[in-house]
């Protein structure tokens, strides 16, 4: 009997191994053919969604997108302790290739709050920053479109229709996703932002990063007293580009001090408190959309008024754009100048631009060649024209700029990235 009872009792060990050895065959089958149900567990969605529509064309003909954004998109946990993780802003870019071979990209502004044009958080004049780059294969180089100054310039290859912003939800976002392809790869986009994002996101670094920071200069016009103070210390022999070399001369021209009256360059300016004029341009700019030559209102924010502005090339201006960005840095580091600011004024017919690009600091090993490169006296350009430096400056910074007594340039610079953002 105990033979017995102990044959059945090696039986029944024996079913229960195979049933388990066919259970683990059966989620490692369905996990190698994308069968993901067998997920310990799926955290709420508590994410929320978003579509923006913009009307555009590019060189007449219509680009119109319909671009849906997920805000903290839910998270998956597996059994084996693996996850999906899709948070932030996503997309924070996305873009489409242009029968040319240019890149045309819009950066969604930030709705995550319930945000639309039908409830009014989201004002009726909406303007996203939208940026065309010179080559859609590296994304390296292009031209920020910041103001209606920019859609209205004889330079410009867009017109721009309106955007608007309306509620999705998690089966519009997949659609989309499935649907629609983002021309900006993830590797291009976290490339920009270094080895610690490549290796978090677990992604090989793209050749050539894409140009996410965007820079220019905004132009004041200097008028009353604060002209008059300029004209003293404009230096002697009235150089027609020079900047202040100290603290004093500094707050005699900058505008921007707060709570000073300022115009912008526009023929028909009048006088704005300074706080209402290039606000929190540096943060705010892509998540709230760009401020306009009139008032705009996000939500129960400030008004702001949009100056006038102009696209800074920085250091890549000290060579002649190549096709290749990473040769043209290592050609940069090795034989300088050091090249701050390089205003792209065009005597005035630039208004509205910015240009977005990855800096060659940014690009290139830090080390020897970067100390060289900070150690040569920086030159400033305006239309290829130098800026007097009555005293030598090194580093990265972008000074103040005087143009005569009659205007001030201040530089200005964001980033096209969200926060925890992806594409």
């Amino acid at each position: 009997m105990k033979a017995k009872i102990a044959l059945i009792s090696l039986a029944l060990v024996v079913a229960f191994v195979a049933a388990l050895v066919s259970a683990k065959r059966s989620l490692v089958f369905q996990a190698l053919r994308g069968n993901w149900g067998f997920a310990k567990s799926a955290t709420r969605d508590t994410g929320t969604y978003y579509r923006l529509k913009v009307k555009l064309s590019y060189k007449g003909e219509t680009q119109d997108f319909d671009i849906v954004v997920g805000c903290d998109v839910r998270q998956t946990n597996y059994m084996d302790g693996g996850r999906t993780v899709e948070i932030g802003l996503t997309p924070s870019v996305f873009g489409r290739r242009m029968g040319d071979g240019r890149g045309l990209v819009v950066r969604p502004p930030r709705a995550c709050r319930g945000e639309t044009t039908e409830n009014g958080e989201v004002p009726p004049d909406l303007l996203p920053v939208i940026v065309v780059y010179d080559d859609a294969e590296t994304l390296a180089f292009g031209t920020a479109y910041l103001s209606d100054d920019a859609y209205e310039s004889p330079l410009s290859v867009l017109r721009f229709g309106g955007a608007t912003i309306e509620r999705a939800d998690r089966a519009a976002f997949d659609q989309f996703r499935r649907e629609q392809h983002n021309l900006v790869s993830r590797s291009s986009y976290h490339t920009a932002s270094g080895v610690a994002a490549l290796k978090e996101h677990g992604l090989p670094p793209a050749r050539v990063p894409m140009g996410l920071g965007c820079y220019g200069y905004a132009r004041f016009r200097l008028v009353g007293a604060r002209k008059e103070r300029v004209h003293e210390v404009w230096p002697a022999d009235r150089p027609q580009f020079w900047k202040p070399i100290n603290t004093e001369e500094q707050e005699a021209v900058d505008p921007l001090l707060y709570g000073r009256p300022m115009q912008t360059d526009h023929e028909d300016a009048v006088p704005v408190p300074s706080n209402r004029v290039l606000y929190n341009l540096e943060f705010d700019v892509p998540d709230r959309g760009l401020p306009r030559r009139h008032p705009v209102k996000w939500g129960k924010g400030d008004q702001g008024v949009a100056p006038s502005y102009y696209p800074d090339m920085t250091s890549w201006s000290a060579l002649p754009w190549p096709a290749d960005p990473v040769q043209r840095t290592e050609d940069l580091f090795r034989e300088g100048p050091n090249v701050g600011a390089s205003i792209d004024f065009r005597n005035g017919a630039a208004r509205g631009f910015g240009y977005c690009l990855t800096l060659p600091r940014a690009l290139s090993p830090s080390g020897p060649a970067s100390f060289r490169y900070l150690g040569i006296p920086r030159t400033h350009l305006v239309d290829a024209v130098e800026v007097q430096n009555r005293a030598s400056d090194w580093g990265f910074e972008r000074p103040l700029i005087v143009d005569r007594d009659e205007f001030m340039f201040k530089p200005f610079g964001f980033s096209l990235p969200s926060h925890r953002g992806d594409v």
